[in-house]
Protein backbone atom coordinates (compact mmCIF):
# COMPACT_ATOMS: atom_id res chain seq x y z
CA UNK A 1 0.00 0.00 0.00
CA UNK A 2 0.95 3.45 -0.63
CA UNK A 3 1.08 6.14 2.05
CA UNK A 4 0.16 9.51 0.42
CA UNK A 5 1.58 12.03 2.69
CA UNK A 6 4.31 12.69 0.46
CA UNK A 7 2.91 13.07 -2.76
CA UNK A 8 3.01 16.97 -3.86
CA UNK A 9 0.00 19.04 -2.30
CA UNK A 10 -2.37 20.30 -4.22
CA UNK A 11 -3.12 24.07 -3.43
CA UNK A 12 -6.02 25.07 -1.38
CA UNK A 13 -7.38 26.41 -3.82
CA UNK A 14 -8.39 23.92 -6.00
CA UNK A 15 -11.70 23.36 -4.85
CA UNK A 16 -12.26 27.24 -4.40
CA UNK A 17 -13.95 26.86 -8.37
CA UNK A 18 -15.71 23.78 -9.45
CA UNK A 19 -13.43 22.18 -12.40
CA UNK A 20 -14.37 22.52 -16.05
CA UNK A 21 -17.04 19.82 -17.25
CA UNK A 22 -15.25 16.63 -17.80
CA UNK A 23 -15.08 16.37 -22.34
CA UNK A 24 -17.00 13.14 -22.18
CA UNK A 25 -19.78 11.31 -20.52
CA UNK A 26 -18.16 7.46 -18.81
CA UNK A 27 -18.14 5.82 -15.52
CA UNK A 28 -15.07 7.82 -14.58
CA UNK A 29 -16.55 11.28 -15.19
CA UNK A 30 -19.77 10.98 -13.84
CA UNK A 31 -17.79 10.20 -10.40
CA UNK A 32 -15.34 12.89 -11.28
CA UNK A 33 -18.31 14.65 -11.05
CA UNK A 34 -19.86 14.11 -7.78
CA UNK A 35 -15.98 14.09 -6.27
CA UNK A 36 -15.74 17.45 -7.61
CA UNK A 37 -19.22 18.49 -6.32
CA UNK A 38 -18.24 17.38 -2.51
CA UNK A 39 -14.50 19.23 -2.92
CA UNK A 40 -16.40 22.16 -3.64
CA UNK A 41 -19.02 22.12 -1.11
CA UNK A 42 -16.74 21.29 1.71
CA UNK A 43 -14.20 24.29 0.32
CA UNK A 44 -16.96 26.29 1.03
CA UNK A 45 -18.50 25.30 4.49
CA UNK A 46 -14.75 25.30 6.12
CA UNK A 47 -13.52 28.28 4.54
CA UNK A 48 -12.85 30.53 7.18
CA UNK A 49 -13.56 28.06 10.31
CA UNK A 50 -12.47 29.96 13.44
CA UNK A 51 -11.19 27.86 16.51
CA UNK A 52 -15.26 28.85 18.23
CA UNK A 53 -16.31 27.47 14.88
CA UNK A 54 -14.36 24.15 15.18
CA UNK A 55 -15.09 23.76 18.91
CA UNK A 56 -18.75 24.59 18.72
CA UNK A 57 -21.77 21.58 18.66
CA UNK A 58 -25.34 22.80 18.98
CA UNK A 59 -26.07 20.21 21.71
CA UNK A 60 -23.84 17.78 23.64
CA UNK A 61 -25.31 14.60 21.79
CA UNK A 62 -23.98 16.36 18.33
CA UNK A 63 -20.35 16.11 16.98
CA UNK A 64 -18.36 19.51 17.02
CA UNK A 65 -17.47 20.79 13.59
CA UNK A 66 -13.81 19.63 14.29
CA UNK A 67 -14.94 16.35 15.03
CA UNK A 68 -17.55 16.23 11.58
CA UNK A 69 -14.49 18.01 9.70
CA UNK A 70 -12.02 14.83 11.14
CA UNK A 71 -14.98 11.63 10.41
CA UNK A 72 -15.24 13.44 7.02
CA UNK A 73 -11.49 13.12 6.38
CA UNK A 74 -12.29 9.21 7.57
CA UNK A 75 -14.57 8.46 5.45
CA UNK A 76 -12.97 10.24 2.26
CA UNK A 77 -9.68 8.13 3.19
CA UNK A 78 -11.81 4.72 2.90
CA UNK A 79 -12.81 5.74 -0.49
CA UNK A 80 -8.84 6.20 -1.46
CA UNK A 81 -8.47 2.81 0.35
CA UNK A 82 -10.97 1.59 -1.64
CA UNK A 83 -10.49 2.72 -5.15
CA UNK A 84 -7.16 2.75 -4.84
CA UNK A 85 -3.72 1.42 -3.17
CA UNK A 86 -2.95 4.08 -1.34
CA UNK A 87 -4.11 6.00 1.89
CA UNK A 88 -3.22 9.29 3.97
CA UNK A 89 -2.01 9.63 7.53
CA UNK A 90 -4.67 11.85 9.41
CA UNK A 91 -2.50 14.90 10.44
CA UNK A 92 -3.47 16.22 14.10
CA UNK A 93 -4.44 19.87 13.41
CA UNK A 94 -7.76 20.71 12.37
CA UNK A 95 -6.56 22.78 9.61
CA UNK A 96 -4.65 20.77 8.46
CA UNK A 97 -6.96 17.78 8.23
CA UNK A 98 -9.13 20.45 6.18
CA UNK A 99 -6.46 20.43 3.51
CA UNK A 100 -6.04 17.17 3.32
CA UNK A 101 -9.68 16.25 2.81
CA UNK A 102 -9.62 18.71 0.02
CA UNK A 103 -6.11 16.73 -1.34
CA UNK A 104 -7.88 13.70 -0.98
CA UNK A 105 -10.54 14.26 -3.01
CA UNK A 106 -8.33 15.80 -5.66
CA UNK A 107 -6.21 12.74 -5.66
CA UNK A 108 -9.52 10.70 -5.87
CA UNK A 109 -11.08 12.83 -8.75
CA UNK A 110 -7.22 12.48 -10.34
CA UNK A 111 -7.30 8.47 -10.37
CA UNK A 112 -10.68 8.03 -11.28
CA UNK A 113 -11.53 10.24 -13.99
CA UNK A 114 -10.46 7.56 -16.99
CA UNK A 115 -11.71 4.55 -15.00
CA UNK A 116 -13.36 2.40 -17.01
CA UNK A 117 -16.73 0.63 -16.45
CA UNK A 118 -14.67 -2.35 -16.15
CA UNK A 119 -12.51 -1.17 -13.44
CA UNK A 120 -15.61 0.83 -11.73
CA UNK A 121 -18.01 -2.21 -11.46
CA UNK A 122 -14.35 -4.44 -9.61
CA UNK A 123 -13.91 -1.42 -7.27
CA UNK A 124 -15.53 -2.57 -3.76
CA UNK A 125 -15.08 -1.40 -0.58
CA UNK A 126 -15.53 -3.65 2.52
CA UNK A 127 -16.07 -6.27 0.21
CA UNK A 128 -18.84 -4.75 -0.82
CA UNK A 129 -19.68 -3.37 -4.61
CA UNK A 130 -19.21 -0.12 -5.87
CA UNK A 131 -22.39 1.43 -5.07
CA UNK A 132 -21.37 1.06 -1.59
CA UNK A 133 -18.92 3.40 -2.53
CA UNK A 134 -21.44 6.50 -3.79
CA UNK A 135 -24.21 5.42 -0.66
CA UNK A 136 -22.09 4.78 1.86
CA UNK A 137 -19.16 7.80 2.08
CA UNK A 138 -19.61 9.98 -0.48
CA UNK A 139 -23.27 10.40 0.52
CA UNK A 140 -22.00 10.43 4.12
CA UNK A 141 -19.49 13.15 3.68
CA UNK A 142 -22.14 15.20 1.66
CA UNK A 143 -24.49 14.96 4.69
CA UNK A 144 -21.62 16.51 7.10
CA UNK A 145 -20.82 19.04 4.77
CA UNK A 146 -24.29 20.28 5.20
CA UNK A 147 -24.26 19.93 9.49
CA UNK A 148 -21.21 22.24 9.03
CA UNK A 149 -23.14 24.27 7.18
CA UNK A 150 -25.79 24.24 10.02
CA UNK A 151 -23.85 24.51 12.73
CA UNK A 152 -21.35 27.46 11.55
CA UNK A 153 -25.09 29.65 11.29
CA UNK A 154 -25.53 28.43 14.91
CA UNK A 155 -22.23 29.69 15.84
CA UNK A 156 -22.58 32.81 14.05
CA UNK A 157 -20.67 32.85 11.06
CA UNK A 158 -22.35 31.64 7.83
CA UNK A 159 -21.27 30.26 5.27
CA UNK A 160 -19.88 32.14 1.97
CA UNK A 161 -22.43 32.42 -0.57
CA UNK A 162 -20.92 30.32 -3.15
CA UNK A 163 -23.08 28.89 -5.86
CA UNK A 164 -23.14 25.08 -5.91
CA UNK A 165 -25.35 24.93 -8.93
CA UNK A 166 -23.04 26.81 -11.09
CA UNK A 167 -19.74 25.80 -9.11
CA UNK A 168 -18.72 29.61 -8.35
CA UNK A 169 -17.05 31.53 -5.77
CA UNK A 170 -19.02 34.39 -3.83
CA UNK A 171 -17.59 37.06 -5.36
CA UNK A 172 -18.44 35.44 -8.70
Amino acid sequence: MIILAEIKTPSMEDYRVIPEYPPKISAGTILTRLLDGLGFRFYWATEGLRKADYEFRPSPDCMSVEELVRHTWGLVNWVVISATDGKYRRPAEAERIREQVLEMVLFLRNEMSDISIEELSETTIDGRSFWHIINGPIADSLTHVGQINSFRRLSGNPVPKANVFTGTPPDE
